[in-house]
Formats: structure tokens, C-alpha cells, sequence
């Protein structure tokens, strides 16, 4: 899972991005989900929808999250294996889906 940690008062760590990577690992330490990985990334342009956290291999993106979305998107996500389509967004720009395609 990939968390934007990009700095900046309207980009992704503006916005809380720091407060959801830790809560996302905290929640996969407690829940022993070792087969999940975390990491910080740079921007991708998408801070107009943040913050942003993509599940890959699932090419899953969810965007302007709370620290309660966390919680869904382990449970629901990571545990259940069903993406959580009200905090999914579509990425524009050369991340867009037809870019990617």
C-alpha cells in the first residue's frame, strides 16, 4: 500500500496523510496482516483528492480519506478482499485509467 506523503498545506501530508499512514500501520501490525507492506510515496498529482492511498497489487486507488476510512478499507479491503467503491476515486492526468491502459 502506498500512502502520498508529499509536504505542503494543499498536498496529501496537508491534509492528514501522516495521521492515516500511521493508523494504516498500526492497524495491520494488530490485526497480523504481515503480508501487507507500507510505504511513504511522492506525489502523483492527485492532491486535488487527498490524501491518497493505492493498494497494489489491486491498481485500487482511494482518495480524500479520514482516519476512519482506514479502518474500512482494512476490514473491508485487506481482510475481505472487496474494494470499498465509496472511497474509490479515478485518477486524472498520466495516472488516469486510459493513460494506464
Amino acid at each position: 500500500m502506498f500512502v502520498c506523503t508529499t509536504v505542503g498545506r494543499h498536498h496529501c501530508a496537508g491534509q492528514g496523510s501522516e495521521r492515516i499512514l500511521q493508523r494504516l500501520r498500526d492497524l495491520v501490525e494488530r490485526r497480523d496482516l504481515n503480508w501487507v507492506r507500507t510505504t511513504r510515496m511522492g506525489c502523483n498529482n492527485q492532491h486535488h483528492q487527498g490524501p491518497i492511498v493505492i493498494v497494489y497489487p489491486d491498481g485500487v486507488w482511494y482518495g480524500r480519506l479520514t482516519l476512519d476510512d482506514v479502518d474500512t478499507i482494512v476490514d473491508e479491503h485487506l481482510i475481505g478482499g472487496r474494494p470499498v467503491e465509496r472511497l474509490r476515486i479515478v485518477p486524472d492526468g498520466p495516472w488516469s485509467a486510459t493513460s494506464m491502459a
